[in-house]
C-alpha cells in the first residue's frame, strides 16, 4: 500500500510522461487540494475518477481478459509470461496483471473517497448535482471493490482517503463485508443518481444493474434467500423499463457508430484515451500481439448458426481464430461494456432457478437471449439442466466482456470445470502490498 500511495500523491506530477493508456483530460489532474473546493473542481475530480476504469488493470485490458484466460474460454498464445502464469496457476504473488489490477482498482478508489471525503463541506451550485455526483462516486467505489473481491476474496475496505502512510497498514475484511459495503453504496446511488442514460457515465440503471449482480453473488455466497429475491426485483425492475431493450442485432452491440439500447454502463475510449483490447485479441496476420486466442473449448459451444459466434470469433486468411468482439486495432476506441441488459436476463434466471423458481419464468428468460442469438427456445426444463443452460448461455453471450472467471466461482463449478483446487478460485494477494501492509495475510496456498 506505501508503494499505491506514493503513486496517488504523485499522480499529477507523472501525468505528463504516462503513457497515452493512463492519460485523462487535463482537467481531471488537477491535485485534490486545488480542485475540490468548489462545485467545478468536483465535477472535474469526477470526471478523472472515470479515468482508473480506462487502467490496463481495469477495463483498458486485464478485467476483459483476465477473467476468460484465468478460466476455460481464453489461452494464452503470446509472450507475455504473467498472462500464460494466469492461464497455467498457481498464480505467482509478483505476477505483474494481478499487481496492476490490485493498483489500478485502489487507486479509483482513492480517488473517490477523497470526493466523498471532502464533498459534504463543499457549497455546491445545486443539490441535484451534488447528489448525483455522490451516487456516482459510491457506484465508482462499489464496482471497484466488487472486482477485487471477484478474484481476491476479502481485501482492505478503505472508505476513507489514504492522504499520508499513518493508516497504510490495514488488515483484510471479509467477502461478505466487501458486498455488504458495496450494496449499501449502491442502495445510496439508486436513490440520488438521474434517470437518464448518459454514456459512460453512472445512472440510476447502472447502479440497479450492478446492485442485481452482487445480490446475486452475495446469494451464491451465503445461501440466504432473501438476497436472491433482491437479484430478481433489481433485475426485474430493468426488464420492465420500457427504456431498455436487448438490441435487436447481437453484432450491433459492438459497431460503434450504433447507440445501444441495452447498455447500462459502458467505459469508453478515444484517440486520447485508449484501450488495447483489439491489438491483445487479434492475430499478428492482421497486425494484433495475439496475446490471448479462443479455446477450441469455446469455440465448440457455440451451436449451428448463433449469431453471437461470428461477432465474438473470427478467422484470418491462415485460419486462424482469434478474439473478434473489439475491432480497432489501431485506435483502441472499442467500447468496453461493464453492464448490460442481457445480463440481467440471466440474473433473474439464476436467482430464480437456485431458489426452485417457476421453470417456464426460467425458460424465458434464457429464451430472450437465445432467440436474440438466432436459436430456438432452450429444451433444459428441470433445475439441474436449467443451471447448465443459464452457465451455458453467459459463456457464449458475454464471451470476451470478462464473466466467466467470476460466473464459475460464484456458482462454486471452477474446481469441476477447470480442475483446480478451491483455493485456487482466489488470486494471490501481490506481493507488493503483502511487503508494504504488515496487517496483509496472504490468501491460502500462496
Amino acid at each position: 500500500m506505501k508503494r499505491q500511495l506514493y503513486f496517488i500523491l504523485a499522480f499529477s506530477a507523472l501525468l505528463a510522461s504516462c503513457s497515452k493508456i493512463l492519460d485523462v483530460n487535463p482537467v481531471a489532474s488537477v491535485s485534490n487540494d486545488i480542485s475540490l473546493k468548489d462545485s467545478t473542481g468536483v465535477e472535474r475530480a469526477i470526471i478523472g475518477s472515470y479515468s482508473a476504469l480506462q487502467y490496463v488493470g481495469t477495463y483498458g485490458r486485464n478485467l476483459a481478459i483476465v477473467s476468460d484466460l484465468a478460466a476455460d474460454n481464453l489461452v494464452w498464445t503470446g509472450t507475455t509470461q504473467d498472462y500464460g502464469q494466469i492461464q497455467n496457476k498457481p498464480i505467482p504473488a509478483d505476477n505483474a496483471v494481478i499487481d496492476g489490477m490490485w493498483s489500478a482498482a485502489y487507486e479509483g478508489i482513492n480517488r473517490v473517497n477523497n470526493i466523498l471525503y471532502k464533498l459534504p463541506s463543499i457549497d455546491y451550485k445545486s443539490e441535484n448535482g451534488k447528489n448525483g455526483v455522490t451516487g456516482e462516486a459510491l457506484f465508482l467505489r462499489a464496482l471497484l471493490y466488487f472486482n477485487l473481491g471477484s478474484y481476491f476474496g476479502g481485501v482492505p475496505l478503505r472508505l476513507q482517503p489514504t492522504i499520508d502512510l499513518s493508516n497504510i497498514d490495514l488488515e483484510k475484511s471479509s467477502l461478505t463485508d466487501i458486498y455488504n459495503s458495496s450494496i449499501s453504496d449502491l442502495e445510496s446511488a439508486v436513490e440520488l443518481l438521474p434517470n437518464a442514460n448518459i454514456t459512460g457515465r453512472a445512472t440510476k440503471n447502472s447502479a440497479m444493474a450492478l446492485l442485481a449482480r452482487i445480490y446475486l453473488a452475495h446469494f451464491q455466497l451465503s445461501g440466504e434467500t432473501s438476497s436472491a429475491n433482491k437479484a430478481i426485483v433489481a433485475s426485474g425492475t430493468l426488464l420492465s423499463n420500457s427504456s431498455l431493450s436487448l438490441t435487436p442485432v447481437y453484432g450491433d452491440l459492438f459497431e460503434p457508430a450504433i447507440t445501444s439500447s441495452e447498455s447500462l454502463f459502458e467505459v469508453v475510449y478515444d484517440i486520447q484515451n485508449f484501450n488495447r483490447l483489439a491489438q491483445y485479441y487479434y492475430s499478428r496476420d492482421l497486425n494484433g500481439r495475439y496475446e490471448v486466442a479462443p479455446s477450441a473449448g469455446l469455440i465448440a459451444a457455440y451451436e449451428a448458426n448463433d449469431s453471437r459466434f461470428e461477432t465474438s470469433i473470427g478467422f484470418d486468411e491462415k485460419n486462424t481464430a482469434y478474439g473478434s468482439k473489439y475491432n480497432d486495432v489501431a485506435g483502441g476506441t472499442d467500447r468496453v461494456y461493464v453492464l448490460r441488459l442481457a445480463e440481467m436476463y440471466l440474473i433473474r434466471a439464476e436467482a430464480l432457478a437456485y431458489t426452485n423458481g417457476e421453470i417456464t419464468a426460467i425458460q424465458a428468460d434464457i429464451n430472450a437471449v437465445r432467440n436474440r442469438a438466432g436459436l430456438i427456445d432452450t429444451e433444459a426444463n428441470d433445475y439441474p439442466s436449467l443451471k447448465l443452460a443459464i452457465e451455458n448461455e453467459r459463456r457464449l453471450e458475454f464471451a470476451f466482456e470478462g464473466h466467466r472467471w467470476q460466473d464459475l466461482v460464484r456458482t462454486k463449478r471452477a474446481v469441476e470445470i477447470l480442475g483446480i483446487i478451491q483455493s485456487y478460485t482466489l488470486f494471490p494477494i501481490p506481493l507488493s502490498e503483502m511487503q508494504t501492509n504488515k496487517k496483509m495475510i496472504q490468501n491460502l496456498n500462496y
